[in-house]
């Protein structure tokens, strides 16, 4: 058994391997279509835009992975189905119930893979990539470090430790320059909130430099017309579907902490902790597939019905919590429904299978 198990392990993850590269390719493609609209603005050129893709690419990944796991089992399976390798290993005694668990076994590896690209690469490289789209196209310079963000307007620099959202900013601190490039303001602010069209400020500390020596002023709040425009932040913002559990258990923390609705961002982390579990439903759903059938099928009609399948999960997945949000149901229930629904339907249809 340990042989068979080692040889549908293999064939699965070089067929899943195949699949996951057919399908990022073709969503780069895409994606690199619609990037050439904006090649040409600013410092936004073809180079910009392939390590852009490179960047991006991690997050696309996962996203892809169950939908390569469904095209992988169907095409491993169903060639081995085709080429009678199946039942000849029920004739050695293995029974439908062993392969389907070493089916299962290739899926464990699949997730574990899921969650460390989901984790631990895809959202640092999602946030490289939307600085390189943002620096880029605007022609300023911005930076982030594990001190914040760093932009520069002029001769005015800009620090935000912490980007809530477009419209509300935390510890925010601003350089004034002069001409010699020496510093002439230096004004700090505990959260900055953008209202009515103007950046609101709370709890400022300015400290003035100039020959007469240094002055600090405090205030509780201050007002700005200008101080970075929120449309630019939203390009800065990795949204939630994007954040790593971490950052949007922290972030739902700090929501509930000040009385702001979290709805969204826990259907986010619920989608999150589910993904990789869908990749074992996506196995549940081929198996029954290749083995409930008495006839085999071609192997571009399983990979026409595995694409259709795959779409249409993700199309459900969406489509659900988005419901949830908007009408106000319980995020983890619209957030995991359609992940439960195709469990008991794939389970179910192997049971009947005998």
């Amino acid at each position: 058994m340990k042989v068979v198990n080692k040889y549908i392990a293999v064939e699965m993850l070089k067929s899943t391997a195949v699949a996951v590269l057919f399908l990022l390719s073709l969503v780069l493609v895409i994606t690199f279509a619609d990037e050439l609209d904006d090649m040409g603005k600013g410092q936004y050129g073809l180079v910009e835009i392939f390590k852009y893709l490179a960047l991006i690419a991690p997050r696309n990944f996962y996203e892809l992975l169950p939908s390569a796991a469904l095209l992988g089992a169907l095409i491993t399976l169903g060639g081995m189905a085709n080429n009678y390798e199946l039942t000849a290993m029920r004739a050695a005694g293995i029974s439908r119930w062993q392969i389907i668990f070493s089916a299962l076994r290739v899926g464990m590896i699949l997730m574990v893979v899921s969650l460390l690209v989901s984790e631990g690469v895809a959202p640092v490289s999602e946030q490289a990539a939307q600085m390189l789209k943002f620096t880029a196209k605007n022609e300023q310079v911005a930076l982030r470090t594990k001190y914040g963000f760093w932009t520069r307007d002029g001769d005015t620099y800009l620090n935000i430790r912490e980007i809530l959202n477009s419209a509300e900013l935390k510890d925010v601190s601003i350089y004034e320059m002069t001409d010699m490039n020496e510093l002439k303001y230096a004004t700090h602010a505990k959260t900055a909130s953008f209202i009515d069209n103007k950046w609101e400020l709370s709890g400022v500390e300015q400290t003035t430099i100039n020959d007469a020596g240094v002055k600090v002023a405090l205030s509780d709040s201050a007002k700005l017309d200008s101080l970075l425009d929120p449309g630019l932040l939203d390009v800065i913002v990795v949204k939630p579907e994007r954040l790593s559990i971490m950052g949007l258990a922290s972030y739902i923390n700090f929501l509930d902490n000040n009385g702001q609705d979290a709805t969204h961002f826990i259907v986010a982390m619920t989608s999150k902790l589910i993904r990789p579990f869908v990749i074992l439903v996506m196995l549940l759903i081929a198996i029954p597939m290749v083995l409930g059938v008495k006839r085999a099928g071609s192997t571009g009609t399983r990979i026409l019905i595995g694409a259709l399948i795959g779409i249409g999960f993700n199309l459900v997945d969406r489509l659900f919590g988005n419901i949830g949000v908007l009408y106000g149901l319980n995020p983890v229930i619209a957030a995991s429904l359609p992940f439960f629904l195709a469990l008991c339907i794939s389970v179910f249809t192997i049971r009947r299978m005998g």
